[in-house]
């Protein structure tokens, strides 16, 4: 997989593209907001901190990392990034990757997430070969969960303490989706 800058998917609302610089306004606008992070195994991020990795991603895109692709979902009736979805190849030979998401919390609810989800995975297979593509969820997390299943994607399993968010242990359920 190539994370080339003129990577670009369409659906019938969304352009999913590659981070701009002037993305960034948008993302620290919704990125800087404790509830944002609720589920997420990261802290709250600083403005700085949101900034520094919108550059490690730019960069990404300008080397041509290899195993990451990282895309802005922008719908095309809102003009700008209201989040990002992101595909990475974990094992090349197994040809199978994780997917993950975070979304501005303005645009729950309208179905971007599952439109946006839904292309990626397409992309996943049929344009990159992978055969399974797996994600994690905070137990508690029930829309990411719901989104998942939407997506068709199958809880497998059920992991314990496996994250540690904010100075507590947190269990995660393991979802995945082979090659449709």
């Amino acid at each position: 997989m190539n994370q080339n800058k003129s990577v670009e998917l369409l659906t019938a609302r969304l352009r999913l593209r590659p981070l701009h610089e002037d993305d960034l306004v948008h993302i620290q606008r919704y990125g800087v907001i404790e509830e944002f992070y609720r589920y997420l195994p990261i802290d709250r991020q600083t403005a700085d901190d949101i900034e520094v990795f919108l550059k490690a991603r730019l960069a990404d895109q300008e080397d041509g990392k290899q195993d990451r692709l990282t895309l802005a979902i922008e719908p095309f009736d809102v003009g700008h990034i209201i989040g990002t979805v992101r595909l990475e190849v974990q094992d090349r030979k197994h040809k199978q990757g994780d997917i993950g998401y975070a979304m501005n919390l303005e645009y729950h609810g309208k179905g971007y997430m599952s439109e946006a989800v839904n292309r990626v995975l397409e992309t996943a297979f049929c344009e990159f070969g992978l055969h399974r593509v797996w994600a994690t969820v905070d137990t508690e997390n029930e829309r990411s969960c719901k989104l998942l299943e939407r997506v068709g994607m199958t809880r497998e399993g059920h992991l314990r303490h496996d994250m540690f968010i904010r100075g507590e242990w947190r269990d995660s359920f393991l979802y995945s989706i082979l090659a449709r």
